[in-house]
């Protein structure tokens, strides 16, 4: 549970507990932040276009908050104050909750104090702040896919690297792959044969044994180099040896049969590629598609994501009042992305 907010909420259907990116963790300046000049005389350590960022804020009964969280609390009022919100983004805000609503509750009866306590970690005081939380990640997410877009002539090139594409598979399962039975036989020459005369996504749809995809006509989604298995039975994944074949394909070709073999037994795969444009399946209008891409490209480079949140930063007034907490935000920065501030 301790990572119930850590993973990609665009797969959360197929995925046990499911967040937007890792590491966009976000707070809503609304509440959050509060003005030094109308309260209590709060001592205010940052202020980003007029909204103050008080010492209360940083600090609990105990302790100061560590670099990430400082870090993450200015991610979080720059991502909110840099992207409007629309009727569009608070609806995926509220799906983004009921997922992980329902997914953290399937794991725990008390899946509240669990996911207050890791908001907690991100500037939020308590579970009801969860939809602010989804509601900026979504945002987030924008301004990441707005950037990359912008640039994308300039991002693409370290992602290509990986041999970006989309695939579909075939998967049929086996006794032996080495001593097939007669049926065994029989279906695999079938599925061959299908092969020559029709698609490959109308042989998927007839012939796969994969739950996951044969009803989409085989078609898997996206993979690049770093898509490897640790679990080749997982339906919502494809094969580690699967992937690999795919990565040595050319747009529209086959692979031979590849044998998998795993806990939930044997199985026989074909995959086929589909697409390899980097552009195409940036804009692909598959959203768990182009969503990946996006988070691809992110991950291609470990300072992308600062370097976007520096670029909308810079267009705010930024001030950090107090040095402690500047130097704090300065070192993580640098340990972190290894960039200036």
């Amino acid at each position: 549970m301790t990572d119930v907010l850590r993973n990609n909420w665009f797969v959360v259907l197929i995925a046990v507990i499911i967040i937007c990116f890792i590491g966009y963790f976000i707070y809503d300046t609304n509440k959050d932040n509060v003005s030094a000049k109308s309260s209590n005389n709060e001592q205010v350590v940052a202020s980003i276009n007029k909204d103050d960022i008080t010492a209360k804020d940083l600090y609990d009964e105990s302790a100061p908050y560590d670099g990430s969280t400082i870090y993450n609390m200015y991610k979080n009022a720059v991502v909110d104050q840099s992207i409007e919100t629309t009727k569009d983004l608070k609806k995926q805000a509220n799906t983004l909750e009921a997922n992980i609503k329902s997914n953290a509750s399937n794991q725990s009866d008390d899946y509240e104090s669990t996911l207050t306590s890791e908001l907690a970690k991100y500037g939020y005081s308590s579970f009801d702040d969860l939809n602010d939380y989804c509601l900026t990640s979504v945002k987030e997410k924008e301004m990441n896919k707005r950037y990359i877009t912008k640039h994308f002539e300039d991002l693409k090139t370290a992602w290509e690297t990986k041999s970006p594409r989309t695939v579909s598979i075939i998967k049929m399962d086996v006794s032996d792959a080495d001593n097939l039975t007669e049926t065994e036989a029989k279906k695999k020459s079938n599925i061959e044969t299908a092969l020559t005369k029709e698609s490959f996504a109308d042989v998927a749809k007839a012939f796969s044994e994969d739950s996951n995809t044969a009803n989409k006509k085989g078609f898997a989604g996206y993979i690049d180099a770093d898509s490897t298995s640790s679990d080749s039975s997982s339906t919502s994944t494809v094969p580690a040896d699967v992937v690999t074949a795919a990565i040595n394909l050319k747009k529209g070709e086959t692979s031979d049969w590849i044998t998998v073999t795993n806990s939930s037994g044997t199985s026989l795969y074909k995959v086929y590629v589909k697409e390899t444009d980097s552009s195409k399946i940036f804009n692909a209008k598959n959203d768990t598609v182009a969503n990946q891409a996006l988070y691809a490209i992110l991950n291609s480079d470990s300072s992308l994501s600062y370097k976007i949140l520096k670029s909308y930063a810079k267009k705010l007034d930024i001030k950090f009042n107090d040095k402690s907490t500047k130097k704090k935000f300065d070192n993580y920065v640098k340990t972190t992305y290894g960039g200036d501030q």
